[in-house]
């Protein structure tokens, strides 16, 4: 979008203009729907345009408006549950937008958008309030990922404030909080307490929904990561080995509802299908599994090949059959050489019939190429 440089006289006398993002002296400014916006420089005016502002600037136009001055106190109250409702729609729309960017590994991105879901929490909800966790992780989450440490701790601190403030807060938010303080203290050298902080996530992810739920094995691979990092190789590798039973049932039961039941499950239930942000997570960190058994067991080791048929099990899933047939084929070659063509697991990964109606589609279709 095209900008201006700010003269330093144009606001008026007692008027601060200050960066949408950063809260630091404006240097630019840009007009989105006739509303100005204002910068501290043209890089940061992009990153707010590119992470949100170019999804939402024609909906912010009517909020930034000031209102219509209404006679009516029955109007007035209509106007402003109106106003509530946009500002709550666009909560969840900048949350979802953040989210993204944070799967994909784009930190800085994912900023504008939970900075503004932050700002209109705070309007909608007030300061402290436990409706305001959601975004003060997504911010401790992205400022981790692009290695300002201080700024997630700050955002970490004010979310722990608001949980202990509210006695019925989820285990769910409980358990993402100390995900991500384990991840803060990992990050800075401090093992231990990242290992405890990161056993509190795992304890309130189980009583969310069960130790076998793929959610809570994120736990369990931060917990490796760890573990790892202190070259505790063996409780590193116990862990993986159990992130890997998770996805591996999950992903069966999903592209195969009459295979064996997922933990915790009635016997007849399928699991809820993957979320784009589940189905990217869980693709990183088995991608990440698969490359610290290389490094700990070797590329032709059992375990290895395990965890790439795992991978090749989510890749179905996304309906990426190339790249689900080059795992696939790699694991199977890894269980022939290593166990024989008549083992019962070699075997097994042969008749896998999701596999095969998959990979028919996929060769018929590259042999019509």
């Amino acid at each position: 979008p095209r900008s201006e440089k700010l003269h330093p006289l144009a606001a008026a006398k007692g008027e601060k203009m200050v960066c949408e993002l950063t809260g630091k002296p404006a240097t630019v400014v840009v007009v989105y729907h006739g509303i100005q916006y204002y910068y501290c420089d043209r890089q940061t005016l992009e990153l707010d345009w590119n992470g949100i502002k170019h999804k939402i600037a024609h909906l912010l136009a009517p909020l930034r408006k000031p209102p219509a001055v209404i006679p009516s106190v029955e109007e007035r109250e209509r106007q402003e549950n109106a106003i509530k409702k946009s500002k709550l729609a666009l909560i969840d729309l900048c949350r979802t937008e953040a989210t993204k960017f944070l799967v994909h590994g784009d930190f800085e991105l994912s900023i504008p958008g939970a900075v503004q879901a932050l700002r209109f929490s705070l309007e909608v909800y007030g300061a402290g309030k436990i409706e305001l966790v959601p975004c003060y992780l997504l911010l401790a989450e992205a400022n981790l990922g692009v290695g300002r440490p201080k700024q997630a701790e700050e955002y970490l601190s004010l979310a722990n404030w608001s949980i202990l403030k509210t006695p019925d807060c989820s285990n769910r938010t409980k358990s993402q909080l100390y995900r991500n303080f384990g991840k803060l203290y990992a990050s800075q050298g401090k093992h231990d307490e990242a290992l405890r902080q990161l056993a509190n996530d795992v304890y309130f992810s189980s009583l969310q929904v069960g130790p076998e739920h793929i959610e809570t094995a994120g736990g369990y691979y931060y917990l490796a990561t760890v573990f790892y990092l202190q070259r505790r190789i063996d409780c590193a590798l116990a862990l993986c080995d159990k992130v890997v039973e998770i996805w591996s049932k999950h992903v069966r039961a999903l592209l195969d509802p009459d295979s064996s039941p997922v933990d915790g499950s009635d016997g007849n239930e399928v699991p809820e299908p993957l979320g784009d942000s589940q189905l990217m997570d869980g693709l990183q960190t088995l991608t990440k599994i698969v490359a610290l058994r290389e490094e700990s067991l070797g590329a032709d080791h059992v375990s290895t090949g395990e965890a790439l048929y795992t991978v090749a099990l989510l890749y179905m899933y996304a309906h990426d059959a190339s790249r689900a047939l080059q795992l696939l084929d790699k694991a199977h070659g890894i269980y022939y050489y290593q166990l024989g063509p008549d083992h019962e697991q070699t075997r097994r990964r042969r008749r896998t019939p999701s596999a095969a109606g998959i990979l028919v589609c996929y060769r018929h279709r590259h042999h019509m190429n």
